[in-house]
């Protein structure tokens, strides 16, 4: 499907190209630059306390190409279905009109929020997928944009699934699709970047995010934070993070923390081999 919007051959082959070679280029640009801008050139300024660590870094980017080249595997056998119209994806804004492009976006954010949570949830309550999926993701407590996706391929692939299986549920428009798919990868490199602009406490801002991976089993949404306040995964960036230490999360200095935390970082470790 993205091959036909790019004028290139519907074939597996081409297919899988365009997912690992496109994905991965897209987002090593995208991760690159923000590491680039969060912690190299303006490090001073959001991160003064992060420090390379060569290991971690080598283990992140072996996973990132390993998760992107396994994701583009598995999600082609979905592809190929919709390639031959057994799905309800659509190219013509005629087919079912301009107030049905608005509908479908809000439908999708529903319907990826929902699936993407309890699919999260389960990663972090069933103890084998938390072993043999899911833990690979939270070697990493203290994220780096790099990390984004260094997944286990299945984890990315499952976590991923509801954007590219939604077509058969409802009429989907191509351009829909690809700009929910583009713009998850450049949501999760910003949630991971621990640099927060916006903070509005029912999105799922990065700072949501960074408590993730410290706490483990909070803040599980994908954009939304009210799947986790039902049922009761929610944290605060802002009060809930006692034993957070201070730098882990950048704060503007306007922003006061409502907490006692440490003052270095430490006190957690991983080994991301």
């Amino acid at each position: 499907m993205i091959a036909q919007l790019l004028g290139l051959p519907d074939t597996p082959l081409v297919m899988f190209l365009v997912f690992a070679g496109g994905g991965m280029l897209y987002f090593f640009i995208i991760a690159s630059v923000a590491y680039y801008v969060y912690f190299k050139k303006f490090r001073a300024h959001f991160h003064p306390d992060y420090e390379l660590d060569p290991k971690e870094m080598k283990s992140a980017l072996k996973w990132v190409i390993i998760g992107i080249v396994g994701n583009g595997a598995l999600m082609l056998p979905i592809h190929l279905l919709i390639a031959k119209n057994y799905s309800q994806m659509y190219y013509d804004v005629s087919d079912h009109g301009w107030a049905w492009i608005f509908g479908q976006v809000v439908l999708l954010l529903i319907f990826t929020e929902t699936l993407i949570y309890w699919t999260h949830y389960a990663f972090h309550r069933v103890p084998w997928l938390w072993k043999y999926v899911h833990e690979r993701h939270h070697k990493y407590v203290v994220p780096t944009p790099y990390s984004a996706l260094s997944f286990n391929p299945m984890d990315s692939f499952l976590q991923a699934v509801p954007h590219h299986i939604a077509a058969f549920f409802f009429p989907l428009h191509a351009v829909v699709y690809v700009a929910s798919v583009t713009f998850v990868t450049l949501w999760a490199v910003c949630i991971h970047d621990r640099v927060s602009f916006f903070r509005w406490p029912w999105l799922n801002y990065t700072d949501h995010h960074t408590l993730h991976h410290w706490y483990s089993d909070f803040n599980l949404g994908q954009y939304f934070t009210f799947w986790d306040r039902i049922v009761g995964t929610y944290r605060s960036p802002t009060i809930d993070y006692e034993d957070v230490p201070d730098g882990l999360i950048y704060r503007p200095k306007s922003m006061a923390p409502t907490s006692t935390a440490p003052t270095a970082l430490g006190g957690r470790s991983a080994n991301p081999a």
